[in-house]
This record gives C-alpha cells, structure tokens and sequence, in this order.
C-alpha cells in the first residue's frame, strides 16, 4: 500500500477487533489492515457500484474473502455491534458530517477521519456530539495537505482556529504544517497587494495575525 494518508490511518486501527471503512473504493485499507492483523475482520463499503466492484476484485486477489466483505451501502447504515473502529477517508467534511449523523455509533470506540475540505464544520459537529480527539496528524502527499484525526468518545472544547486545523496539529507545529501555513500567508500578502478596498485590507491583516499567531 503507497498511499501516505492510508498508511498514516492504519496505523490508530491497531488492537480493534472490526473496521468499517465507508468510501472504501479498492478495499486498500481493510486488505491491509486485515493481512497484517491489525484488526480480525472487516467491512469494506462503498455507495457506487464501480468502486465496490473494485474492492470486491481486491478482496479476491488478496484472498481475503470471509474476512473482508464489501457492502454496496449509502454511509454506515449497515453498522453491527462487532464492528467498533470507522475509516471515513478522502470525502468532505460536511459530507462526512452527514454520513455520521446518520449512523449509529454506539457500539463504535473510535473514528479515523481525513477530510479533503471543511475540517471546521466537521470538528464542529464531533465538538457538539461527544467525540474527543485523541490523535491528529498533518500529512503531507502529493502536494497537498491532509487532517487526519482520530477519536474516541469524551468531551472537547475547540476555539475556532482549532477547529480549522486542529488543536493537536497546532500544537505539534510540524514542519508540514509551518509550511502549509507559511503558503496561505504568502498567499494572503500577495492578495493584500491587489486589495482596493479598506475592508477586504482589515480582513486580510485580521487574518494574517491569526495564520502568524499559530506558527509562533
């Protein structure tokens, strides 16, 4: 597996007994999580039929059937109680949001999430639903720059700084991260160059002591 966000997830799947990983495409992260016996079984779920057709071919090849089985399923609708680690990775936040609204997350002790957007609306919702984050990285893969947050329930009060970036992440102040941040700050003083109006000026400096304040 070459992927450095999935690599990067599995990881926090260690010692669970079953992963439900919604979204799953070619079944990578179940094939791998299982092969190496991070977890004894798991389901591999998907809301379209070609990429569930792909994990199925996976699943084949790795000669895992019987202990990774695909689901053609619209979010987590197809959650049992032996089933207590979530993978929700590569969608949106909100989209994400969604998915866990409708779920039933009971028996479930922990969630591995990487959104490709809106981590703020997602933090928001985990804030408001008793979920606490336990782990958080800032991984770095073709360019791009990936949250990946990891939960259990409990309690947490987020600013709204680290709700956007999370508060581990900001704590950490890892290389990738001072680099994305450093990006949006040049970002912003090129944009402040081109600004005519006063407002949008106020904005940008607002913002630029924010982005400055959570490297120093």
């Amino acid at each position: 597996m070459k992927s450095i966000r999935l690599l990067a997830a599995s990881k926090y799947v260690i010692g669970y007994n079953c992963l439900a990983d919604c979204g799953t495409d070619h079944a990578k992260l179940p094939i791998y999580c299982v092969e190496n016996n991070f977890v004894k079984k798991a389901y591999a779920s998907d809301n379209k039929i070609g990429p569930l057709e792909n994990a199925i071919k996976s699943i084949k090849a790795a000669n895992l059937e019987g202990k990774v089985f695909p689901v053609l399923a619209e979010g987590l609708g197809y959650l049992i109680s032996e089933i207590d680690v979530v993978s929700i990775l590569g969608m949106g936040g909100r989209l994400i949001v969604s998915i866990l609204e409708e779920a039933n997350l009971i028996d479930v002790k922990r969630l591995i999430l990487i959104a490709n957007s809106e981590n703020s609306i997602l933090r928001d919702f985990l804030e408001k639903n008793n979920w606490k984050i336990d782990v958080e990285e800032l991984i770095k893969e073709k360019g791009k720059y990936y949250q990946l947050m990891v939960l259990a329930k409990g309690s947490m009060k987020l600013s709204a700084i680290e709700k956007e970036f999370g508060p581990l992440i900001i704590k950490d102040k890892s290389e990738a991260f001072i680099e994305m941040i450093d990006k949006f700050i040049k970002k912003l003083t090129k944009a402040k160059q081109h600004a005519k109006s006063a407002d949008v000026i106020i904005e940008i400096d607002e913002r630029l002591k924010i982005l400055k304040e959570v490297i120093s």
